[in-house]
C-alpha cells in the first residue's frame, strides 16, 4: 500500500513539473502579448539596485517561494522587459525573502511549546536569516559599487549564446504545452500573466508537497538524522534533499522539529545543511531559465548559482563561530515576547517600507 502511494505521489510530481514548465511558457507569451512597453512601465518603478533588492526581499516573502519569484524574474528578462542589472538586484533580495517561512514555523512553535523550546527552534530560523542577511550585505555591496554580479550575468549570457541548440529548448516546451496558445486566444493577456504566475506557484507548491510525501516516513527521518554526523555530510544532505524537494524553506523548516525534540543534537551542522540547501534550490530556476531559451535569462540564473556557491565557500569554514554568534543574538531576541515581536515586525516591515519609499521617490 505504501509503495502504491509513493508511485501516485511521483506521478503527481511529474504532473506538477509539467505545469511548472508550462507556466513559464504562459508567463512569457502573456508578457509579449501585453506589450513590452506596458510591462516595462510597471517594472521601471524598480529602477535601481537598492529598490531591486527590497523588491526581491518583499516579493519572495509575499510568495513564500524564491523559486517562484526568481522564475518570474527570469521570464521578464527573457523578453527584455527587465534590465539584467535590476534582475540581479532582485535575485540578491530574494535570498533573504525566503527566510520568512522558517521564521513563521518557529513562531508557530512558540504558541505550542515553552520558551526554552522556542529558543531552540528559533535558532535554526535565525541561522537561516542571519546567513542570508550577511550574504545580502556582501553581494549588495559588491554589486552596488562594482557591478560584479551584473558582469557575471553578462559573461554567462555571452557564453550560453554560443551553445548550439539552446534555442530549441523552448520550442520543445511549447510543443508539449500547445494549450497555452489556445488559452491566450480566449482570455486577455494580462489574465494569462496572472494565471501563469498562479500556476507557477501552485505547481512548485505541489511539487514540494508530493515529493515531501514520497520521502516522508521513518526511513526518511532516519536518513536525515544520520546525515548530521559531519560538516560534509550535512552540507551534501542539504544539497541533495533540496534538489529532490525544490524548496529551501520546506527543507529547513523540516529540521526545526527534529532539532527542537533533540533528534538532531549537533547544532554546528545546521548551517552546513542550510548552505547545501541554498545551492540545491537553484535547479528549479535553472529549468525555468532553460525553458526561455534566452541566454540573458540563463545568465541571471548563473548569478543565483554564484551567490549561493560563493556564500557557501565563505561561510562553511566559519560555521562554528558564526553559529555561536547567532546563538548569542538569538538569546537576546528571545529574552521576551516583546523583543521577539519587535524583531519580527521590523525585519519584515522595513524592506516593504523602503521599497515603497524607493518607488515613490
Amino acid at each position: 500500500m505504501l509503495s502504491v502511494m509513493r508511485y501516485k505521489n511521483l506521478i503527481f510530481v511529474l504532473i506538477s513539473f509539467y505545469f511548472f514548465v508550462a507556466s513559464i511558457v504562459l508567463i512569457k507569451d502573456s508578457i509579449v502579448l501585453v506589450g513590452l512597453d506596458q510591462v516595462q512601465t510597471l517594472v521601471n518603478a524598480v529602477d535601481n539596485t537598492l529598490t531591486g533588492v527590497f523588491a526581491g526581499w518583499f516579493g519572495t516573502a509575499l510568495l513564500q517561494s524564491s523559486g517562484a519569484f526568481d522564475s518570474v524574474i527570469i521570464a521578464f528578462v527573457s523578453v527584455g522587459a527587465m534590465p539584467v542589472s535590476i534582475a540581479v538586484a532582485t535575485i540578491i533580495g530574494a535570498e533573504i525573502g525566503t527566510t520568512v517561512t522558517t521564521q513563521l514555523v518557529a513562531v508557530v512553535g512558540y504558541f505550542r511549546h515553552e520558551r526554552k523550546r522556542f529558543r531552540t527552534s528559533f535558532s535554526v530560523a535565525m541561522l537561516h536569516y542571519w546567513y542570508n542577511f550577511c550574504t545580502l550585505l556582501l553581494f549588495f555591496s559588491v554589486e552596488y559599487f562594482f557591478h560584479t554580479l551584473t558582469y557575471v550575468a553578462e559573461v554567462g549570457s555571452t557564453f550560453f549564446s554560443r551553445i548550439p541548440g539552446l534555442m530549441t529548448i523552448p520550442s520543445i516546451f511549447m510543443l508539449i504545452s500547445p494549450w497555452v496558445d489556445i488559452l491566450l486566444e480566449y482570455i486577455p493577456a494580462w489574465l494569462g500573466f496572472v494565471a501563469g504566475c498562479g500556476l507557477l506557484l501552485l505547481s512548485l507548491k505541489n511539487c514540494e508537497k508530493y515529493l515531501s510525501a514520497t520521502f516522508a516516513g521513518e526511513v526518511s527521518g532516519s536518513l536525515i538524522r544520520s546525515t548530521f554526523g559531519s560538516t560534509t555530510r550535512a552540507f551534501l544532505a542539504g544539497l541533495l534533499f533540496t534538489i529532490l524537494v525544490p524548496s529551501t524553506s520546506v527543507m529547513i523548516s523540516m529540521i526545526i522539529p527534529l532539532f527542537t525534540t533533540g533528534v538532531i543534537d549537533k547544532e554546528k551542522y545546521i548551517l552546513p545543511y542550510i548552505l547545501g540547501a541554498n545551492i540545491g534550490t537553484v535547479f528549479d530556476v535553472m529549468i525555468a531559465a532553460l525553458a526561455t531559451g534566452n541566454p540573458a535569462a540563463i545568465g541571471v540564473w548563473l548569478v543565483h548559482l554564484t551567490i549561493n556557491v560563493v556564500g557557501a565557500l565563505i561561510f562553511l569554514p566559519l560555521a562554528k563561530p558564526f553559529s555561536s554568534s547567532v546563538n548569542r543574538i538569538n538569546e537576546f531576541i528571545t529574552f521576551s515576547k516583546k523583543r521577539t515581536t519587535i524583531f519580527l515586525v521590523l525585519s519584515n516591515a522595513i524592506p516593504a517600507i523602503l521599497l515603497i519609499v524607493g518607488i515613490l521617490y
